[in-house]
């Protein structure tokens, strides 16, 4: 030590490569930077709310966003709209106006008032953006349908938030079966034809009855942070779609822009984001809608997702962020090149699942240099972050029980080593602001954990395992429980059981998800046990099994991807613990069952499997197929589309 401090300048240069190596090893730079970000965003937050003083809606957030009447507001199949034609009136769509004040009037004089939920089945489009806001306007929260439910499924959600009105979009209103008040908003963006019929009971809205509106008289409503905003619907951890209140304070927190865009905005701003993701998906209506109107930035709108024209529409709209999910990105990859994967203008992309093998292919070949993966990007930590964080962790998770391990000792959970999967859990600050499900306070308690660290403490469990890699990056494992991700929508595994029950000559049927290789998330897997099962019966229900499930209302990326026929269902020493065994069973029909199933006391069970079992794989073209070696091959490579 003596020789070095002998030396000044090798001193300092000993110092400095200490200060690197270390620096590099734990992350101890990035840690400080995002300490001081989490503190001036804060800080933002916190002065943008001041500011709102009593109307924290997302209408406030839109007349508080700072944007110049002339900025582009939103973008949507070629044309682009400003913020001035959005908040003032005249939202040219085909020479037509539209605004969100005169569609706050004319639901305001239906006696939509602050407090009401009004069901909002739109597909995207400008008309969706301009319903959520003056519902906002009025204090209404927006229930926001998934447009993949029908029939019984939609009815059920429908149930669940009790609206007293439901606003939807041409295209979409002959689907809803349920006895309530219902608006269909006849503006620019649909077309109506025969074989897109409004049904009689519908009330039709179009330009003339929005210009006619009287709306000068009505002001915003008064909402605190605790109301509710929004509902965004969810299949859950068991059952059917569930309602999440989405409250105004989330609205605010998601809209304040990230310090990492507003202290570089000659390299983010203007912000124009581009989202073929479905505005019922959180990520749209937060990433999208929320953070685009805090930043006044652009909202770039796509009917639905299309591979072959996404970066085409991307580069169009000169948007420079991107929004999308893990199954999103792989589909890209899958596409054909084209001159559009690197003549857009994307910088950086932001969603989530984001698979590993995925991230580095995906940013060579269009060219992002920056990805947001709200687990991989946000749940970064060094030491000093892990050290200082007191709101988020990882704790290990037992498959069999689903829930947290605790210690057998203290009773309480256990934090998950670095490498290790676990599940993510936050802390509950204030009861007030928690997003529950509405009108199920069984199924809200379930999220939550109790006595987890200390005594008396409360924290909410996210339904996500990842795991925490000693490098400090978060990656997202899966979805855990009976709810498994696929075509970026989670599954209630549940729930599609319980309609193959129903269906008629079914005995007895499990649903869980099976990990493939070459797919994101997981696809559905049933076995099926008839009361009556000859070839002729079992073909029958084989053959009429999509139609089936869809006349129940099950969403088409709900249909199970594999089915096994089988005899009878293992009854272990509980459900789940049978459950475990069926989902290691294997899909290749020429293959022994490996020796960690017969290990768990079912040999009996999976030689019955291997001898009387038929398997199928779904083909989008042709319906169910028996599974071979040529189509288990194709599904090993991920040749075959399922």
């Amino acid at each position: 030590m003596e020789a070095i401090t002998s030396h000044p300048v090798a001193s300092l240069f000993a110092i400095t490569a200490a200060v690197s190596y270390l620096n590099a090893k734990f992350a101890i730079g990035s840690d400080l930077r995002d300490i001081r970000h989490a503190r001036d965003f804060a800080r933002r937050k916190q002065r943008r709310v001041a500011c709102a003083k009593r109307t924290h809606s997302l209408y406030e957030i839109l007349e508080q966003s700072g944007a110049s009447d002339g900025d582009d507001a939103i973008w949507f199949e070629g044309k682009t709209k400003s913020y001035g034609q959005l908040k003032k009136g005249m939202l040219i769509f085909s020479n037509i106006s539209i605004k969100v004040d005169q569609l706050a009037g004319l639901l305001h004089a239906r006696s939509i008032k602050p407090g009401d939920v009004v069901a909002v089945f739109m597909t995207n489009s400008p008309e969706m953006v301009v319903a959520i806001l003056a519902l906002s306007k009025l204090g209404a929260a927006a229930g926001l349908i998934n447009t993949n439910l029908r029939n019984d499924t939609l009815i059920y959600a429908l149930g669940v938030s009790k609206p007293i009105y439901i606003l939807s979009t041409p295209d979409l209103a002959q689907h809803v079966k349920a006895d309530l008040p219902h608006i269909s908003l006849d503006l620019s963006s649909f077309i109506l034809t025969a074989e897109n019929p409004v049904p009689p009971k519908v009330e039709l809205i179009g330009f003339n009855d929005l210009q006619n509106a009287s709306y000068v008289d009505i002001v915003p409503s008064s909402r605190s942070l605790t109301d509710m905003a929004a509902l965004i619907y969810t299949s859950g951890t068991t059952g059917k779609p569930k309602a999440c209140v989405i409250r105004n304070d989330l609205l605010w927190i998601t809209s304040t822009p990230l310090t990492t865009d507003s202290r570089n905005p000659s390299r983010y701003y203007p912000l124009r984001t581009y989202s073929p993701l479905p505005l019922f998906h959180g990520t749209a209506f937060l990433a999208g809608l929320c953070y685009n109107l805090g930043s006044a930035g652009t909202l770039c709108l796509a009917r639905k997702f299309s591979a072959s024209s996404f970066w085409k529409d991307a580069t169009e709209c000169r948007a420079n962020r991107i929004l999308y999910v893990g199954e999103l990105c792989r589909y890209l990859l899958a596409a054909p090149t084209s001159s559009y994967d690197r003549s857009h203008f994307v910088t950086h992309a932001f969603g989530n699942g984001l698979r590993a093998d995925v991230w580095d292919k995906f940013k060579e070949r269009f060219g992002i240099e920056e990805i947001r993966e709200i687990y991989r990007k946000i749940g970064f930590a060094g030491p000093i972050k892990r050290y200082l964080e007191d709101v988020t962790f990882v704790v290990k998770y037992d498959p069999e029980t689903q829930m947290p391990v605790r210690d057998p000792k203290t009773g309480f959970c256990i934090k998950a080593d670095l490498g290790e999967e676990g599940e993510v859990i936050g802390r509950v600050l204030d009861l007030k602001l928690l997003s529950n499900y509405l009108s199920d306070d069984a199924a809200t308690e379930k999220k939550l954990l109790r006595d987890v660290f200390r005594k008396g403490d409360l924290f909410q469990r996210m339904g996500d395992l990842v795991i925490h890699e000693e490098s400090g990056w978060v990656r997202f494992q899966e979805r855990v429980g009976d709810t498994f991700r696929w075509k970026g929508e989670n599954v209630s595994a549940g729930e599609v059981m319980g309609h193959i029950c129903l269906l008629p000559n079914v005995m007895d049927a499990a649903v869980f998800g099976v990990k493939l290789d070459s797919y994101d998330g997981k696809a559905g897997g049933a076995i099926v046990v008839l009361h009556s099962r000859t070839e002729a019966s079992e073909a029958e229900f084989i053959n009429s099994l999509p139609s089936a499930l869809a006349e129940r209302g099950v969403p088409s990326y709900a249909l199970p991807r594999l089915v096994r026929m089988t005899n009878s269902i293992a009854a272990g020493d509980t459900f789940k613990q049978a459950k475990i065994v069926m989902e290691r069973l294997s899909w290749n029909p020429n293959t022994v069952p490996p020796p960690e199933v017969r290990s768990d006391g079912e040999e009996e069970y999976v030689e019955e499997q291997l001898e009387h079992d038929t398997l199928y794989w779904f083909s989008p073209a042709k319906g169910y197929q028996p599974m071979d070696a040529r189509a288990w091959s194709g599904i090993e490579r991920g040749t075959v589309k399922l």
